[in-house]
């Protein structure tokens, strides 16, 4: 009789542990989130652009919609970024880069979701071109996008550049800018300049990630 309190002490403690484990789950995956996305905020660029600001998602926001080939998708995100990028402090903005990260589960649905995305704009957009100039990828990252055949309009490309191994599927929104003060005067520098950006970014991107992997074990 004198051992009943002590066995259901027991029964009590060993139900309360995986509780205590499972509440510090959310907390390390949003840090491990917070993490990788870093890697898409450190990036310098030698002809002047420059990040001019970072906002993170308002809190509580974990998805948001998009218009597609089959309808509206609706994206979930575990976290993400907003990324601007401008020739100098006060300069016009060139990029509004978007890296999120998605759903170990869902990857595979929302990539596609996200591809349908691109070719609903292009559908839609008679002066919009896919980019079948580019390798398909890029330092790693699998690389997708189009561009307005003209200078006119607030945005003259759309990219979607996937990081199959850590689900980030990151959207470059590539800006217009006034004549007198952007980069760019004709079609021809544009391209040349969205060339670049890509290419020193997703450069930027798999350096940061090879400085910030594990170290490896036995020499493996």
């Amino acid at each position: 009789m004198h051992l009943l309190p002590v066995v259901i002490a027991l029964l009590l403690s060993t139900q309360t542990a995986p509780a205590q484990t499972d509440s510090n789950a959310p907390q390390i995956s949003a840090i491990a989130d917070a993490n990788a996305l870093h890697e898409y905020e450190s990036c310098t660029f030698e002809d002047g652009l420059q990040i001019v600001k970072i906002d993170s998602l308002p809190p509580g926001v974990q998805q948001r919609t998009i218009d597609t080939t089959q309808g509206p998708k609706t994206i979930q995100m575990h976290a993400g970024r907003r990324i601007m990028f401008a020739y100098g402090v006060a300069g016009n903005l060139f990029a509004n880069v978007k890296p999120e990260v998605l759903p170990d589960g869902s990857w595979a649905s929302e990539k596609q979701s996200l591809l349908d995305e691109i070719a609903a704009m292009i559908a839609s957009d008679h002066d919009a071109m896919p980019n079948t100039s580019l390798p398909p990828t890029m330092h790693g990252l699998e690389v997708y996008g189009l561009d307005r055949t003209q200078l006119k309009g607030g945005t003259l490309g759309f990219y979607l550049l996937f990081d199959n191994t850590h689900h980030i599927a990151t959207s470059i929104y590539l800006l217009n800018q006034e004549p007198l003060t952007r980069r760019f005067q004709t079609i021809e520098q544009y391209r040349s300049l969205r060339t670049r950006f890509l290419t020193t970014y997703t450069g930027c991107i798999a350096q940061n990630h090879s400085l910030h992997a594990p170290a490896a074990k036995d020499g493996r």
